[in-house]
């Protein structure tokens, strides 16, 4: 297990240093396409390559703010999703595991691995 343990830790410093230049490079290629859109794509095409720069904003709510306004629904902008309330569903699954079981679809996800060196 020691030598996988050096292995995982040897390709994470790999994987970061990697990162690392293609951000360097990144950083170079916005500065070569100078790109003017605040929000959209740009495409270059220069020597065998074709460069795409995809420029987003941001936006956050302020939910209290628009809920205020009361905005008749043609006007509306906000899609109100819904999701998992992980604390309550936990709850229910004790009491009665069936009732989530028909609405809820449970798969594993990828498990997260952290080695850290110890002296």
């Amino acid at each position: 297990m020691k030598e996988i343990c050096q292995k995982y830790l040897e390709a994470k410093a790999a994987e970061s240093a990697a990162k690392e230049e293609r951000l360097k490079a990144e950083a170079e290629l916005l500065e070569a396409v100078k790109p003017s859109k605040i929000e959209g794509t740009e495409t270059k095409a220069t020597d065998g390559f074709k460069v795409s720069v995809t420029s987003k904003l941001s936006r956050k709510l302020d939910l209290d703010a628009y809920k205020a306004m009361d905005l008749p629904g043609n006007m509306a902008f906000v899609d109100f999703k819904p999701a998992i309330n992980l604390k309550n569903l936990r709850m229910m699954e004790r009491m009665d595991p069936t009732i989530v079981a028909q609405c809820v679809t449970v798969k594993p996800s990828k498990p997260t691995i952290k080695v850290e060196e110890v002296a």
